[in-house]
């Protein structure tokens, strides 16, 4: 590096840039000028050495270097926040961002969160819904919980809960239309889910390989948020995590009619950004949410 060491007003005007890619939002954030955040840019790739954004036809975009530092910088920053705040204001919870696919926390995040709190409560989660894709890149997160097969480009991962699954629907709808068979699937409405994971292509690939699964135009749920309201309310069957619905089926709220367990390919991940320097509150998170997942297997074994 070149020059004398950086200040951190820069730094966070760096990351206000990396996450707007844009000069004028990042100032009006800061409430400083475009000229002052451009000069300020300016000489952090100076000491650097190197261009951290690039200018295009369709505006800003993070280099390669500046992807790199914008992963760094952002960790470091929160951790200096982190300790001013707990120092300055000993009272002050810390604060965790974590990323969470919506269906996982609604279904079995949220109803033991208390949990958590209970045992830290000098840690505040800020949880977002957010998938892995089709997200702001400038976003950042301590961790998160996402439905993935398990390998992700700079993040370490830690499976939790999820590879099983089974075709499931409400007492009601098999009242009206029992289903003892496969062939008995043909009188119940077949719900898809929109997103990858847990189709129905892999679950009959184990169950009956010949059988031709639900037609083309068969109802398209966004998501479990939405396609498991859906199964409870006796609209048809579908197929769910076992982990995401035991609860259900152990109240008798869902049944599982053939009594299955299929391994699918995804499942839900714990997952921590690569250099990880989350300290020991996202650890003490980590560690919870570790121990929850073994409860929710536990709980999918005794379904067995």
């Amino acid at each position: 590096m070149k020059g004398s060491r950086l200040s951190l007003t820069s730094l966070r005007i760096f990351l206000a840039a990396a996450r707007y890619l844009n000069f004028s939002r990042a100032a009006e954030q800061l409430h400083l000028t475009q000229s002052a955040v451009s000069k300020h840019i300016q000489a952090l790739e100076t000491r650097l050495g190197v261009s951290l954004f690039r200018r295009t036809a369709t505006g800003l975009r993070l280099t390669h270097a500046g992807a790199l530092y914008l992963e760094r910088v952002s960790a470091a920053v929160r951790l200096l926040d982190e300790a001013d705040a707990v120092v300055a204001r000993p009272d002050a919870r810390v604060a965790l961002n974590i990323a969470v696919s919506p269906s996982f926390a609604q279904f079995c995040l949220i109803p033991g969160l208390r949990e958590f709190f209970d045992a830290h409560p000098e840690i505040r989660i800020n949880l977002r819904p957010r998938l892995l894709e089709g997200r702001d890149k400038a976003e950042r997160f301590d961790a998160e919980i996402q439905l993935h097969t398990g390998h992700r480009s700079g993040m370490s991962t830690q499976y939790l809960c999820g590879r099983e699954m089974a075709l499931v629907g409400a007492p009601s709808l098999f009242a009206r239309n029992p289903v003892h068979d496969m062939d008995d699937l043909a009188g119940v409405p077949l719900l898809k889910r929109a997103q990858r994971g847990y189709g129905w292509d892999e679950w009959k690939a184990h169950m009956a390989p010949s059988w031709p699964g639900p037609a083309a135009t068969a109802p398209e749920y966004e998501g479990f948020s939405v396609l498991m309201p859906a199964v409870l309310n006796g609209l048809g069957v579908a197929i769910a995590p076992l982990c995401m619905v035991a609860d259900a089926l152990q109240s008798g709220q869902l049944r599982r009619p053939f009594g299955e367990s299929v391994e699918g390919r995804y499942a839900y991940y714990l997952m921590r950004p690569r250099p990880d320097v989350g300290g020991p509150y996202l650890d003490a998170w980590c560690e919870w949410i570790a121990a929850r997942a073994v409860g929710l297997n536990e709980t999918v074994a005794a379904l067995a």
